[in-house]
């Protein structure tokens, strides 16, 4: 495997030292309280993953230091003119490319503010308001450059106290740094996503993220992709490998981010990061997976619902927006071979790269105790280099090419393909067998999810905006139907043009008829106040044709 995590990784908790210091900041000259954290020894670490690496587990990224701090024991608060209020706290730790800062507690009361910055004033995260506290109150404010930063929290006068508890600071230290030394942090073979290699795969790529993972104290990279379903809902479903994600609590991954449209603009290497890493989601719930301890037994799939239960719409709306455009990519499960196809990864946590293959694809296992559980293949050399995987593309999609046509047929679970042997065996996860091959229970199929109404369809292409029900293998009514408002938190209003009996039948996405009712008149309404936030499936039947429409509740 290319990223795993097979046992917790134990780690020393490091000690903490607390200093008062004045130093010269274009942001504040008062003396702010410095947290100072027991920085890890690298070397060691990385001789470690050198044998991680190897033996394919997490990309690893960075390690904790757990924390117990908050904004009304820790820090410094200072009045400002107006009456505003500013807290301020400084941590310190040496040596680290950047820190990520994990909060148990994340509540920004009225137009309160919250942002890092470094020594000279400069913002090195984005500014969060109360629009983007999560569900659970936990926050993660990843990957801010530099091993010295201040945190900051501005409350407008007579607003009511934030709550701001910090749990841990991760010590990144490798492929993190916001620099022109680091952007480029996979091996020289690789190639932009957005060189001529890409040309066919303009819309697939704006599905594949790259994934920073927290797993306990560790932290890592995987990559993989928003996919589509036979409902057609705008459900933000997203495809990678479970080994990037075995160990993982259910709390720890509403605190894992998505980062979309991470690449560079053309073929050639960007000398910084620029806004590259601006769009991205956070959190995310586990749907499906093989159970297979990363692929030993099985093809090692995770399926996963981007943001929460919560805010499904506000999530579906920020990826279909400008700044996301977002693709729901298809899928192939069919148990077919291929001879052409791409590969679209984040290697080493690097912009966006793309893999070619021009050979067929051969039926293996990965664990051999399983026969059939993946395809291996080999890549490539073309115009612009000879891609490949790394940690931290573990996975991602492997797509067919056909007649113009693009699926996902299998998701990345390790090999051994490197610049120096680009040739070498690659193995990637069959979606045939994630559809059904791992075994009997729902939560062990990806058809569960991507085929919530057990239609047995099995191909299905991609779409920018898959809201649309129009491809569903129903009979579409020969009358005009409205539905309104849609989204609603109340009343949903069912009207037809034809005078005939309409049979209503209401669906959650695993498929469970939640609501039925003959009516028979023009106008139906059903009530939505019971139901919890996100999207359902709405069937009306008139006669022997039928529609299905995606509703949402807010």
């Amino acid at each position: 495997m290319k990223a795993t995590m097979k046992k917790a990784l134990q780690i020393v908790v490091m000690n903490v030292f607390i200093l008062f210091f004045a130093f010269n900041s274009k942001a504040n000259d008062e003396k702010i309280p410095i947290i100072t954290l027991n920085s890890p020894n690298t070397t060691i670490l990385l001789k470690e993953d050198l044998k991680r690496d190897k033996a394919g587990m997490l990309y690893r990224v960075g390690v904790a230091n757990s924390v117990n701090l908050n904004s009304l024991s820790n820090g410094t608060w200072t009045i400002l003119p107006n009456r505003n209020r500013k807290w301020q706290l400084a941590i310190s730790n040496p040596g680290a490319q950047s820190l990520s800062f994990i909060f148990k507690t994340f509540i920004l009361e009225g137009n309160s503010k919250f942002w890092v910055e470094n020594t000279k004033g400069e913002k090195v995260s984005n500014v969060l308001t109360s629009e983007d506290m999560l569900e659970d109150f936990q926050q993660n404010i990843a990957m801010c450059k530099g091993d010295f930063l201040i945190l900051n929290l501005l409350e407008e006068a007579y607003t009511d106290p934030s709550k701001i508890e910090l749990d841990r600071v991760f010590y990144n230290y490798r492929s993190t740094l916001k620099s022109k030394e680091k952007i480029n942090e996979s091996a020289s073979c690789q190639i932009n996503v957005n060189c001529s290699e890409g040309e066919d795969f303009q819309d697939e790529k704006r599905g594949v993220a790259r994934v920073y993972i927290i797993e306990g104290n560790s932290a890592g990279f995987c990559s993989g992709s928003l996919v589509n379903n036979l409902v057609k809902d705008c459900k933000p479903l997203f495809l990678t490998a479970l080994h990037c994600g075995i160990s993982t609590s259910a709390n720890d991954m509403n605190l894992w981010q998505f980062y979309f449209n991470y690449e560079a603009p053309t073929c050639s290497n960007p000398s910084s990061e620029g806004s590259f890493a601006n769009n991205y989601v956070t959190g995310c719930i586990r749907l499906s997976d093989s159970n297979d301890n990363g692929g030993n037994t099985g093809s090692d799939f995770l399926l996963l619902q981007l943001g929460s239960v919560q805010n499904e719409a506000s999530t579906i709306t920020k990826l279909k927006g400008t700044n996301f455009q977002a693709y729901w990519n298809g899928w192939d499960a069919n148990n077919v071979t291929s001879s052409n196809g791409k590969g679209i990864h984040h290697p080493s946590g690097d912009i966006k790269k793309i893999s070619s293959y021009t050979s067929s694809l051969t039926s293996t296992s990965y664990g051999g105790s399983v026969s059939n559980t993946h395809w291996s293949l080999s890549w490539s050399a073309t115009t612009n280099g000879h891609g490949v995987t790394e940690g931290g593309s573990s996975g991602s999609p492997l797509f067919t090419y056909n007649n113009g046509n693009s699926r996902i047929v299998g998701t990345l679970t390790g090999g051994s393909s490197y610049c120096d042997y680009p040739t070498d065996i690659d193995l990637y996860g069959k979606m045939s067998y994630h559809w059904s091959g791992n075994g009997g229970q729902s939560s062990r199929r990806a058809s569960t999810y991507l085929d919530p109404l057990n239609s047995g369809v099995k191909v299905l292409d991609g779409s920018s905006n898959p809201c649309s029900l129009a491809d569903v293998p129903m009979l579409s009514l020969q009358t005009k139907l409205e539905i309104y408002p849609n989204p609603s938190n109340d009343i949903l209003y069912v009207k037809s043009s034809n005078d005939s009996e309409m049979n209503i039948m209401l669906f959650d996405m695993l498929g469970n008829l939640i609501y039925e009712n003959t009516a028979v008149n023009l106008v139906h309404e059903l009530d939505l106040k019971s139901l919890t936030s996100g999207v359902y499936q709405l069937k009306i039947t008139q006669g022997n044709t039928s529609e299905i429409r995606a509703i949402s509740k807010l």
